[in-house]
């Protein structure tokens, strides 16, 4: 296969006489007829037989231009990554592994999940010196943030600043003009953007919400490309952080968006979203109880990175604030998704109910007996006793006829034979 480039500058080289080593069968008309007219031609008549060739041609000025304007010999420059890579700048991070530098980053959940609340949260770190929620600094501490309010409500936006505290001189809405809407697809509103970034020089853009910015649809790869080139143009240009707010789709029937453990396929609209994103975090509920609550813990992780590892998920809570309002309290690691008890957790909150209500302990036929009368077998208290083997203690030794389980709160070095005891 060989481009019209390629086919031009072989004829080139081989009319000067330079050494040529091409397929016929890969040149298309004219230049394959061209070719055969300059390999046929006697020596030093070669152009002559060039233009005889191409004299029926109605574009025939055009081929003999093209032709004769190629340097022989030419060889395009290809660049080794060893060639570019000095010349290539290093990935930096706003957040270390969450929100990279020049980059695209979404941060993808359902309404009413809190999504607006984390990017305000992200804003107060960096405004305020605070550090990421997992201890990672801030490197640009007091830069300016520019929050793309789409969804039209800056009031909200103040009130959950005043709950921060937060200096709002550094934060710095960008709204629609009046009675309109954000639309990022039109040029007034991407030179709007264009021209806040580079008078503010901000450490993080924050787009909420793509489906609110974009008034073409989500699922047409052709209505899209536009807008993300746009966004990945300017977070480059600006070497900043640039969050994208997105919406899951709705989830099967019976299922509850808020805590829906979802995946990229589950965002709204076309995958080249997600495609162009460097990372993308989602934002869930997590059901820590036997009863979904709207209000209970969050969990944030990401679920793509094409820049290295995938850093443990977080978990938060909304902490209230006086007099009134709240704000969101971190927490290194993610809740705990509510399971509902086996019977084998029904026996170990037994033990342990019924070693803590004898402090001073119980013979193992005695616990296995007990156990056998609420339908509890030896087996699976035996199973139950190893489970939790740090904290039930021998006290005269596992042989000892006279031994007992005793409760130990404090967890201790387990017995190096841990068998069945009766």
């Amino acid at each position: 296969m060989l481009t019209t480039r390629m086919q031009v500058q072989y004829i080139a080289d081989r009319l000067a006489g330079f050494p040529v080593e091409a397929n016929l069968r890969f040149f298309a008309q004219p230049w394959q007829a061209c070719w055969n007219a300059i390999n046929s031609a006697a020596v030093g008549c070669e152009q002559e037989e060039l233009y005889k060739i191409t004299s029926g041609l109605p574009n025939q000025k055009e081929v003999i231009q093209a032709i004769l304007g190629t340097r022989p010999g030419y060889v395009p420059t290809i660049r080794s990554l060893d060639d570019i890579g000095p010349d290539l700048p290093p990935i930096e991070w706003v957040w270390k592994d969450h929100i990279p530098r020049g980059l695209l980053s979404i941060l993808g959940a359902s309404q009413g999940s809190g999504k607006s609340f984390v990017g305000l949260d992200f804003a107060y770190r960096i405004i305020h010196n605070i550090g990421f929620p997992d201890g990672a600094p801030i490197m640009r501490p007091g830069a300016n943030i520019i929050y793309v309010d789409a969804e039209a409500v800056p009031q909200i936006m103040r009130e959950r600043a005043n709950y921060y505290k937060m200096d709002q001189k550094k934060l710095f809405p960008m709204l629609a003009d009046s009675g309109e809407m954000i639309d990022l697809g039109l040029q007034k509103y991407q030179d709007r953007l264009t021209e806040m970034v580079e008078y503010l020089k901000p450490e993080l853009i924050i787009i909420d919400s793509l489906s609110s910015v974009h008034t073409r649809g989500q699922n047409n790869v052709e209505d899209l490309r536009s807008l993300v080139g746009y966004l990945i143009r300017l977070a480059g240009w600006a070497n900043c952080g640039l969050l994208l707010i997105h919406h899951i789709r709705k989830p099967s029937m019976g299922n509850r968006m808020m805590n829906v453990d979802f995946g990229m396929e589950d965002l709204s609209g076309s995958g080249y979203i997600t495609q162009q994103a460097r990372v993308v975090m989602s934002l869930r509920v997590v059901q820590t109880g036997a009863e979904f609550d709207p209000n209970d813990a969050r969990e944030l992780k990401v679920i793509k990175s094409n820049l290295g590892a995938y850093p443990k998920p977080l978990g938060f809570t909304f902490e209230s604030v006086y007099p009134e309002g709240a704000k969101l309290k971190w927490d290194a690691s993610a809740p705990k998704q509510y399971r509902e008890p086996t019977e084998a957790d029904e026996c170990g909150e037994w033990l342990e109910d019924v070693l803590k209500e004898n402090p001073d302990g119980l013979r193992p036929k005695e616990i296995k007996k007990m156990g056998k009368e609420i339908g509890f077998s030896p087996s699976m208290i035996d199973r139950m006793r190893r489970k939790l083997t740090k904290h039930i203690l021998n006290t005269r030794g596992r042989q000892a006829p006279d031994n007992a389980w005793k409760w130990s709160d404090v967890p201790v070095a387990p017995d190096e034979d841990e068998g069945n005891e009766d």
